[in-house]
């Protein structure tokens, strides 16, 4: 890392999220012209979103570019999973009038969602149409499943590349073969090798969110474990163990979001943030894949909260 930094492989809340935070403040002009589509760009610096004018989401990244002469701020918000909370377009108004707000220069705003199921109802924007008080707030939403993941491997874009096992493959290669050319690719990046673990506990912890910790592992160790003399360091620092609690909570996360949609969908209400927390503080993942089949066997939003503390 350039500014090294507790690493974020523990099984904590938002796992992926920070993570990509942290890649991204590491490699803002790939991530600025990865969404902007511009490579005349240039990163002035990463705004400290901590400041109390500022202050947002915890994934969010403001960066401060220089785009033809004009100044600009680029925002982008990581979504591993849909917001289950408060709608995205809601939440994503607040953040962009907050910025325009304080910064008083354009605003060019992003969601990006990580998981291959999220985003996919995202309408990119919130819009208000009363009578002479017509809002519009509009974002781009990127979902990186439907990304071409080969062009950031063959250009070697660092800042991309822990998060190319999340995007579409080549049709002709299997999943696994996929992974294990972009464990490849990532151990090629020329670094230190303190760096470098970080850079592969980076790739592993955001390809839990689709494969599970053994394939992971394997991969992991099977790629580099001829060529690179960082898997000693690997083991030796427990990273192998953080990434598989980090995969745990990933799939802790993965359960409850899908309890709170089906929640959400088959009983129409949105104000679930109780239930959200309540799901939180159970640890135990077959309680929570028993509760997902409740919420999708349940008569009543009633029976299910009953099922919680049943």
């Amino acid at each position: 890392m350039t500014e090294k930094q507790e690493r974020p492989i523990s099984s904590s809340s938002g796992q992926y999220d920070t993570v990509s935070k942290a890649i991204i403040h590491q490699n803002p002009k790939d991530w600025v012209e990865f969404t902007l589509g511009k490579t005349d760009i240039e990163v002035i610096q990463i705004v400290d979103t901590e400041q109390p004018t500022v202050k947002s989401n915890r994934a969010d990244s403001l960066i401060h570019v220089n785009i033809n002469g004009e100044e600009a701020i680029v925002h982008l918000e990581m979504q591993s999973h849909d917001s289950s909370d408060v709608p995205m377009p809601y939440r994503m108004a607040g953040y962009i009038g907050r910025a325009i707000e304080f910064f008083q220069i354009p605003i060019y705003s992003h969601v990006i969602y990580l998981h291959p199921r999220a985003g996919r109802r995202d309408p990119g924007g919130y819009i208000q149409k009363t009578q002479n008080y017509n809002i519009d707030i509009g974002y781009k939403v990127i979902r990186l499943n439907d990304i071409d993941g080969s062009q950031f491997l063959n250009a070697g874009v660092k800042g991309l590349i822990p998060f190319v096992p999340l995007m579409k493959p080549p049709e002709d290669i299997e999943a696994k073969d996929w992974l294990r050319e972009c464990v490849k690719v990532a151990d090629a990046v020329p670094q230190d090798t303190e760096s470098k673990t970080d850079y592969l506990t980076d790739l592993a912890i955001l390809s839990g969110l689709i494969f599970d910790y053994t394939t992971i592992r394997e991969t992991i160790m099977e790629s580099i474990m001829q060529e690179s003399s960082v898997i000693q360091h690997f083991l030796q620092q427990g990273i192998e163990q953080g990434i598989e609690q980090g995969i745990e909570q990933g799939v802790r996360e993965s359960l409850i979001e899908g309890i709170l949609e089906n929640l959400e969908v088959r009983f129409h209400t949105q104000n679930l943030q109780d239930v959200k927390l309540a799901l939180e503080r159970i640890e135990e993942l077959p309680r929570l894949r028993q509760l997902r089949r409740s919420s999708l066997q349940a008569s009543s939003l009633e029976v299910f909260l009953h099922s919680i503390n049943g």
